[in-house]
């Protein structure tokens, strides 16, 4: 079998050009409609569809994300097994490559947002755009390497699919999304944009045999923390790198959505918890938390007392 390139090694050429993704998103909604509608259908609870149709143009896999009482839910979809929506036919797809935000908005409308985890090959928009982070109010539509992947609300606010594809498609528009521009250099110590505000302070503690405790303590500025702060041992991660073996690749994100800001565990094998408290997967950060991950890695992380523009 041969060795495929680590998670942060760029790809020369993606195999994907050559595959679906020149093929339009409505030819393949097209396509598959009739499984699309029927797995829409059977899902009533409020939530996300998340379904994918791979290079061969197979309809892969699906899956339904529940949105819980507080509104807020997430997903990690990847190549690893321990992922909520894994995509394991084409290697080209990261272990774990990106994030799935849905929060019920006003009106208790489903937004969305698909956020990747520096990925080698990234998301692409409906239309082709390479982009960090995608943002909309109702569907969002994605290339993931080969795969096209279709975000699409379920529940009793959404319209009803009729049984016609092009009637439905249309029905999914107009559709407000912001597309974030290319990432950033990957490391947090890269300078912070003008208007950015520093929020907190992350101190990373590690123990091991061979490297003796390790300290370090780190500025967080909004503008890194609205693309997501990557916590990990690859070096990748905005603070990877870290030479532990329980640790996941990627193992945790920080990311800050309207004001709040979240640590959410990215479907690392061995977890993350609050000290002294059980592990979790997604965690609302409203003040001094000590978190700890795999047993390995203790992260603090520290409001600023007072907001501080670069």
């Amino acid at each position: 079998m041969p060795k495929l390139p680590p998670d942060d090694m760029p790809l020369a050429a993606p195999s994907w050009q050559s595959g679906l993704s020149a093929d339009p998103m409505l030819g393949v909604f097209r396509r598959h409609f009739a499984a699309l509608r029927s797995a829409h259908a059977a899902q009533e609870q409020e939530g996300v569809l998340v379904a994918a149709v791979d290079r061969n143009g197979l309809f892969d896999a699906h899956a339904h994300l529940g949105l819980p009482r507080s509104g807020i839910a997430h997903l990690v979809v990847g190549r690893h097994e321990r992922c909520d929506f894994v995509l394991s036919r084409d290697p080209d797809v990261s272990l774990r490559h990106l994030l799935v935000r849905a929060t019920r908005g006003p009106g208790g409308h489903i937004q969305l947002r698909a956020i990747d985890l520096r990925s080698r090959v990234g998301l692409l928009s409906e239309d082709g755009r390479r982009c960090e982070a995608i943002a909309s109010r109702g569907p969002l539509f994605l290339q993931v390497a080969s795969y096209v992947v279709f975000l699409l609300p379920t529940g009793p606010k959404v319209r009803p699919w009729t049984r016609d594809a092009d009637e439905t498609w249309r029905g999914f528009s107009p559709r407000s999304q912001e597309i974030l521009p290319p990432p950033q250099p990957l490391k947090s110590r890269a300078a912070p944009g003008a208007d950015a505000v520093r929020l907190a302070t992350i101190t990373l503690t590690s123990s091991s045999p061979q490297a003796g405790d390790l300290t370090s303590t780190h500025a967080v500025w909004s503008d890194q923390l609205e693309r997501g702060i990557l916590v990990g041992r690859d070096d990748r991660c905005s603070h990877g790198g870290v030479d532990e073996g329980n640790l996941s690749r990627v193992h945790l994100v920080l990311l800050s959505v309207d004001d709040e800001v979240w640590a959410i565990d990215t479907a690392s094998t061995n977890g993350t918890r609050v000290q002294d408290g059980p592990q979790f997967r997604q965690l609302l950060l409203s003040g001094d938390t000590q978190l700890v991950l795999a047993d390995a890695l203790a992260l603090r992380w520290s409001p600023a007392v007072l907001s501080v523009r670069a």
